[in-house]
């Protein structure tokens, strides 16, 4: 019984003893040919190649660990715009949601006839004011010479009392003439300074009239763009009613978003993070801004906010995916296809000088398609592209190189 075999097929060193075997087997039952089949046999299996096997050199290449998020744009800073003057009716609007306004534009007009009727009232009062100012100030006059003229009289009443010409009631007639002049002129005094301080809150009035005329026309607090308008034109504006204008200060947007509390550690502010919005086609550029420093207790999450690039298609309330970059460095790496686990160890499959040599190493980053090797590999080593197929640790194998790891791994 003859045996065929084809040189060309590709053996593993347990398939190579096992044919060995057979053709022995077989020889036993041929006497006339046993000795020509065996050397065959043999001749064969020495000429047979060790199996072709794909392998892949480890490179050092640039590697960068990230971490993805996903959350809601919001402005960074909102500006509520609104007015403490109310039931003033509203006569103008000048901008609608989505407009971009500056600083000081005039946003709303509100009517301003009933704080213009209490203005002219003010100034009415005040010239009454400064009426009463002036007769008061005539009024000191008029005392100060009455005081005088009954000092004057006074000295007089005492002479003539000293030298016994005058009597006792005389003399004290003049002194309360005298005394009583000093009241009038205090009183006269008195007056004045009442007529000033009405003066003062007339002049209080006036500022605060001219306030909240000024507040009549609704003017922006800072540039932005408009986030929403609540004022309606015809409508009544009251305290209770909320803001007239939301405005998002600067067009300045970010990305908030909530990141397990294991993770918040691994996180710095000003990293670098690419943001995908939702509708639009190119990620958009941002920052780690702020970290928050308190975790939700139901849900176990930490917030983070993304400072985000100018970009007039983002829009407060879009859906983003945003990968933050953690790490870039320089490190050994390996396709994730070069990697085998046995537990909780990582092996990848060294080939050296033709011989399998499964080496337990210790991993770092990865990504989509590589990972790194922190130790147990040098750059350069040939590794089998795809681990764990077809071939175990000692095998012989005919290595050929390749660069990309999706091919096969049996040629």
């Amino acid at each position: 019984m003859n045996i065929a075999l084809t040189s060309g097929l590709p053996m593993s060193h347990n398939s190579k003893k096992v044919l060995i075997s057979l053709a022995l087997a077989l020889g036993l039952s041929s006497s006339t040919t046993s000795g020509f089949a065996e050397e065959k046999t043999v001749a064969a299996i020495q000429e047979a190649k060790p199996p072709v096997i794909n392998v892949i050199p480890a490179g050092v290449n640039e590697m960068v660990a990230t971490l993805t998020a996903t959350g809601t744009i919001v402005p960074r800073q909102e500006v509520a715009v609104g007015t403490d003057v109310a039931g003033l009716l509203v006569l103008e609007l000048n901008a609608d949601q989505g407009d971009v306004v500056k600083e000081g534009d005039i946003l709303a007009r509100l009517d301003k006839s009933s704080l213009e009727i209490q203005l002219a009232q003010i100034e009415a009062q005040r010239a009454q004011t400064d009426a009463s100012i002036a007769q008061s100030e005539a009024q000191i006059v008029d005392a100060e010479i009455a005081v005088r003229q009954a000092q004057e009289a006074l000295e007089r009443a005492r002479a003539l009392s000293m030298k016994g010409i005058n009597s006792k009631m005389e003399l004290d007639n003049a002194t309360n003439a005298h005394d009583s002049a000093n009241a009038r002129l205090n009183t006269a005094r008195q007056a004045l300074l009442a007529t000033k301080s009405q003066l003062q809150l007339v002049a209080a009035q006036k500022r605060d009239v001219l306030l909240r005329l000024e507040k009549a026309d609704v003017r922006a607090p800072a540039s932005g763009v408009v986030l929403s308008r609540n004022a309606l034109l015809g409508g009544i504006v009251s305290f209770n009613a909320g803001p007239l204008f939301r405005i998002a200060r600067d067009r300045d947007f970010e990305l908030a978003a909530n990141i397990p509390e294991v993770d918040l550690p691994r996180l710095q502010e000003n990293m670098p993070v690419s943001v995908r919005v939702s509708g639009l086609d190119d990620p958009v550029a941002g920052r780690v801004r702020l970290i928050s420093p308190e975790i939700t207790a139901s849900s176990r999450l930490g917030s983070v906010k993304i400072a985000l690039d100018r970009n007039a298609s983002i829009r407060p309330g879009n859906f983003a995916r945003a990968v933050i970059e953690l790490t870039r460095r320089e490190g050994v790496s390996v396709p994730l296809s070069a990697v085998v686990y046995h537990g909780t160890s990582a092996l990848v499959q060294v080939v050296k000088d033709g011989v399998i040599d499964s080496r337990k190493v210790e991993l770092g980053i990865r990504n989509d398609r590589a990972v790194e090797v922190l130790q147990g590999l040098g750059e350069g080593e040939d590794v089998v592209a795809r681990a764990g197929t077809f071939v175990v640790d000692g095998d012989r194998v005919t290595p050929v190189r390749v660069t990309d790891e999706a091919t096969g791994a049996i040629k």
